[in-house]
């Protein structure tokens, strides 16, 4: 009785011990992203609609992140309320929003693991799902994402724990599971706009597929079953809905493909700058980002398909998760971080994959297989993690090398990494609160007096006397064709990378 017990909750709490300590420490200060500041105004917007009725200024951003700004923006209008001298941002309590955001939106994020895993183990069954669920928690590029202010990672459980469900309600019908398959299905969509491709795909391909299985009346219950909680959720969680719901929706979409599909992104692709990466990014990416063993467990599944169960169930997810990479392939606009969806149902293959040659093997092997796999998560997932620590983040595989060798491939983005270990390193090398100027100042910004922080592409040389480019940034022409140079001082590295480079102005 004791022994079945530790079997069944031992591993939960050892994923539970572990996503913790790859989460919390130094969660406050690994770095401040620049969309994080734009989503700290953005929150504190949200709040002050709610609190004043303005219920069209909880539509913040196309996203729209309703879920991130719900999660960050009440834990911390309620410490306002506890510290009123800490009311209005500034640069000295900025990290105390900002860790208290960070920690709200991880433990989100804990809560949603405990739900895919409670899902998925009624499909696939106990042991595979608690093998996925940890697989795809710790990649090292997953755990860094889920350290960011960021939606990235609440889209990505909430878009899998509605699938889950969503498939749980193909496969036997009840009204219950409807209502939390549209209760995620809101959430997905109201985290990032692309959500709404569940919604359509559970209408199309899951409508179908219970026709087919029963008939048109049951299709029919079921297309109503996820749609009305749906809607219902939609305007149950975001008020904005409630003024002008069609201009709110149509401006999401219009937002998003200006945007995504337009503007595109810049992107350092085998060290060429471009707007519109082509459509090998993310495969490639995806490459980069991953871990052998998760990779290994790709190509066990690949061998073993023919003998795989839960057919059905694979096919279920295959087919929306390859049209999503597909789709988010099409459009200039390419983010690394919009391959996290992906990690999930990789993690689901490459875990059927390494039972799939488990079960095959006789009992001494299986033991043997055993070390091979702990000695696996050692070194390609615990070691890594120490290896990066604190800034996962910029994890890269192995089979390209060194960081500096996949920098020339795909070029990272200084996003705010390390930001309170430079601000440390300008105070210990020139003084308290220098001059500086960035390309990007919202990091620093957030953190250092305003008056004393400048824009390098805009502001006059003569208003600063240090100079701090990120990763991969070039010095702008305003400050190279300027007749007072900058020479280079000092560099912080972080992962092998020189990742801050610090100017300071010749003395004339």
């Amino acid at each position: 009785m004791l022994q079945a017990k530790l079997t069944k909750y031992l591993p939960i709490a050892l994923l539970l011990v572990f996503f913790l300590l790859t989460r919390l420490p130094y969660l406050g200060y690994d770095e401040i992203n620049p969309d994080a500041v734009n989503w700290h105004n953005r929150s504190e917007q949200f709040i002050v609609g709610l609190k004043t009725h303005d219920w069209l200024r909880t539509y913040q951003h196309y996203h729209p992140a309703v879920t991130l700004m719900w999660i960050m923006g009440v834990p911390i209008e309620i410490l306002k309320h506890l510290s009123p001298a800490d009311r209005v941002y500034n640069h000295v309590n900025f990290e105390t929003f900002h860790i208290v955001a960070k920690v709200s939106v991880v433990s989100v994020q804990l809560i949603l693991t405990f739900i895919v895993f409670y899902l998925l183990a009624q499909i696939i069954g106990y042991n595979k799902a608690f093998f996925a669920t940890a697989l795809f928690t710790f990649e090292p590029f997953f755990i860094g994402n889920s350290r960011l202010l960021h939606m990235d990672i609440l889209f990505t459980l909430f878009l899998l724990s509605a699938l889950l469900l969503l498939y749980l309600q193909i496969d036997k019908f009840s009204y219950t599971k409807g209502i939390w398959s549209g209760l995620f299905l809101a959430l997905a969509f109201l985290t990032k706009s692309v959500g709404i491709s569940a919604l359509l795909y559970a209408l199309t391909f899951g409508a179908v597929y219970v026709y087919k299985k029963n008939s048109a009346k049951d299709a029919l219950k079921f297309i109503l079953s996820v749609f009305i909680p749906f809607v219902i959720f939609l305007f149950l969680i975001f008020p904005a809905m409630w003024v002008k719901p069609v201009w709110v929706f149509v401006n999401i979409f219009t937002e998003g493909y200006r945007v995504g599909v337009e503007n595109g992104h810049g992107q350092l692709v085998f060290d060429e700058y471009t707007r519109n990466a082509s459509v090998i990014f993310y495969p490639l990416l995806l490459l980069m980002r991953t871990s052998p063993l998760l990779l290994a467990g790709l190509v066990l599944f690949l061998f073993f398909v023919k003998k795989t169960d839960n057919k059905r169930f694979l096919l279920w997810l295959s087919i929306y998760f390859i049209g999503y990479l597909v789709v988010m392939s099409l459009p200039s606009k390419k983010v690394d971080r919009y391959t996290l969806p992906m990690y999930p149902y990789l993690a689901i293959l490459a875990t059927v994959g390494f039972f799939n040659l488990y079960a095959i093997l006789n009992q001494s092997k299986k033991i043997a297989f055993k070390l091979v796999m702990f000695c696996a998560i050692a070194v390609f997932i615990a070691y890594p993690y120490i290896q990066t620590y604190p800034y996962p983040f910029l994890y890269t595989s192995p089979l390209f090398g060194s960081s500096a060798n996949a920098n020339k491939i795909i070029g990272q983005k200084s996003f705010g990494i390390g930001i309170h270990d430079l601000k440390t390193f300008i105070f210990s090398k020139y003084g308290y609160y220098p001059k500086i100027a960035f390309l990007d100042t919202k990091p620093m910004a957030a953190i250092y007096m305003n008056s004393r922080i400048f824009d390098a592409r805009i502001s006059s040389v003569n208003n600063y006397n240090i100079l701090v480019l990120g990763i991969n940034e070039e010095l702008p022409s305003n400050v190279s064709e300027s007749k007072i140079p900058f020479i280079k001082d000092a560099s912080i590295y972080i992962y092998g990378l020189e990742y801050w480079r610090i100017y300071v102005k010749k003395a004339q």
